[in-house]
């Protein structure tokens, strides 16, 4: 779903608003959170899981450096993990096709079955969001969020998903 096309403007966008002002406060990062999903998953449904992958991963290495705060090398390790993660995806999507393309001319092959379509919608923000919050929560610069709906809605919140920029923890989360 495009930003500019009649169905997210005249169909999504004033659901979207109407659902998100009628929800109780307490409901309305949940609110963002599915209609988000719903918004990536339409212009995108085979990478929806690697959406939430990307959720889970980065709020579960979140909650280990915080369980782990008195354990450097524990912090390390999930923020290792929370880079490996996130980068491994990013790379796999983003150079596949260049890595295979180059052994089949070099090494005169055709591997086939091995080829990216097209990269995941927004793959870049939201790795680059998620690691910049794993990153600020190993540095102490935020607490990790206990609720995993409201980290949710900070990584997928439709609006800058697709388009960005990319926010900081940091800068939103005392607004989720």
């Amino acid at each position: 779903m495009v930003f500019s096309s009649v169905l997210f403007l005249f169909r999504f966008l004033p659901i979207a608003f109407l659902i998100y002002y009628l929800c109780p406060k307490k409901a309305k990062n949940l609110a963002l959170l599915i209609m988000s999903l719903f918004f990536y998953s339409w212009g995108e449904p085979k990478y929806f899981p690697i959406m939430i992958f990307s959720i889970v991963l980065d709020y579960t290495c979140g909650q280990g450096i915080k369980r782990f705060k008195d354990n450097p090398k524990l912090k390390r390790l999930f923020l290792f993990l929370s880079c490996l993660g996130n980068l491994g995806m990013l790379g796999f999507f983003k150079y596949t096709n260049f890595f295979v393309g180059n052994l089949n001319s070099l090494l005169g092959i055709e591997l086939t079955g091995i080829y990216v379509e097209k990269l995941p919608l927004g793959i870049s923000f939201y790795t680059f969001q998620t690691m910049s919050y794993t990153i600020d929560v190993y540095r102490g610069k935020v607490e990790a969020e206990d609720n995993i709906i409201n980290f949710g809605a900070f990584v997928v919140l439709f609006p800058q998903l697709i388009a960005g920029p990319i926010v900081t923890y940091a800068d939103v989360h005392k607004e989720l």
